[in-house]
């Protein structure tokens, strides 16, 4: 099971970054069906419940990463702390060059950084579990499903990015939710 997120200083190494999509469900005969290989086999949801879907569905889904460390509550308690961060006005949103971000508030210069190093570089110019692919999704003869690739979460030490700007606003009015 994934341990609970704190905040750190220095900030931790980013290494596991689940990918997100536009929202995408399915409905049959009225009843609403996530892509369930989102999280492979791990926990259902990978650790995330009902109604936490039920409050993303609307705004992103996930990509499967292809590794069990993205499938065992590593992605609810990223979302998790990144939630308590907001509530407790020790959150901050921004942008880039046109990524935005949220992050707790004491990570916010180091967040641009990664950010810009992400943009910057290649899938192979960085040591994360799974490729990032935040600069080939901003490629204009980039394979339509690295495009799909609109949003991040980062996971060990819990931020997100986006090139969407409607899926960021979307996030963001959600944390507005909880306060």
């Amino acid at each position: 099971m994934t341990e609970i997120l704190h905040l750190h200083n220095p900030m931790k190494d980013s290494y596991l970054i689940q990918r997100l999509h536009k929202s995408e469900s399915w409905s049959i005969k009225g009843k609403v069906l996530d892509n369930p290989f989102s999280f492979g086999g791990g926990l259902k949801n990978g650790g995330l419940t009902t109604k936490a879907l039920d409050l993303l569905r609307d705004i992103f889904s996930f990509d499967y990463m292809g590794a069990a460390e993205f499938e065992f509550g590593a992605v609810p308690a990223a979302l998790s702390f990144l939630t308590d961060q907001w509530v407790k006005k020790n959150g901050v949103s921004g942008e880039i060059n046109g990524i935005y971000y949220v992050c707790p508030k004491p990570y916010e210069e180091e967040v641009k950084k990664r950010i810009e190093f992400f943009k910057a570089k290649q899938k192979y110019g960085y040591d994360t579990k799974s490729l990032v692919l935040l600069y080939e999704s901003l490629q204009p003869d980039s394979f339509e499903y690295v495009k799909k690739n609109v949003g991040w979460l980062e996971l060990d030490n819990g931020y997100a990015f986006f090139t969407d700007k409607e899926m960021f606003d979307k996030f963001i009015t959600l944390l507005n939710k909880f306060e």
